[in-house]
């Protein structure tokens, strides 16, 4: 008789994402790094950042805590974790800020305009430093207060919901974009 192996719990779920992104996270820093020392990555490199940042950061990890995870502590907790809740989507959209910015001057990137290039560095280190210290809130503080409160049937609920958003997002959003990742790291390794 074989054993089904249980999924993850949601909260356990975002952890492993989080992960995902703090690897991501690590290659902006390293591709920071080479910026300050004059080594410029292709712009490839940024595209798939930015298609990262988009569709799995965004589209796929912060719509899940954002549309789904804070709506229902919102309804839950009678308003008790609004401050922190609306901490984090400011969080999320000064981050959302940091990659428009990076959009709009890639052209002038592509081009080596000071300006351009300048922002660029600029704004990859203020995005990674924002989510590096959201994640670290999330994972050490608001989960852990979230798992307190949540009952067996909100836990189940919350992971009927996330799995939606993984099928939506297509079964293998994961793994398709953790080969992005992995791409992105090999791209600076060969400057």
């Amino acid at each position: 008789m074989s054993v089904k192996p249980q999924s993850m719990r949601p909260l356990d779920v975002l952890r492993n994402e989080h992960g995902l992104i703090r690897q991501f996270l690590d290659n902006l820093d390293l591709a920071v790094e080479k910026m300050e020392s004059n080594e410029l990555p292709p712009r490839e490199f940024f595209d798939k950042a930015l298609h990262f940042a988009h569709v799995f950061a965004d589209d796929f990890h912060h719509i899940k805590e954002e549309h789904v995870m804070f709506v229902r502590l919102a309804q839950k907790n009678n308003g008790e974790l609004d401050g922190q809740i609306d901490a984090l989507r400011h969080q999320h959209e000064r981050a959302r800020d940091h990659i428009s910015a990076i959009n709009g001057a890639l052209d002038g990137y592509s081009a080596n305009q000071p300006v351009q290039v300048g922002q660029v560095l600029e704004s990859v280190a203020a995005y990674s430093s924002i989510l590096r210290n959201h994640i670290h809130k999330e994972d050490h503080v608001f989960y852990p207060l979230v798992e307190k409160t949540m009952s067996a049937d909100e836990e189940q609920q919350l992971h009927d919901e996330f799995e939606k958003a993984r099928s939506k997002a297509g079964s293998d959003v994961f793994e398709v974009n953790h080969k992005l990742v992995v791409d992105m790291g090999s791209m600076l390794v060969h400057l």
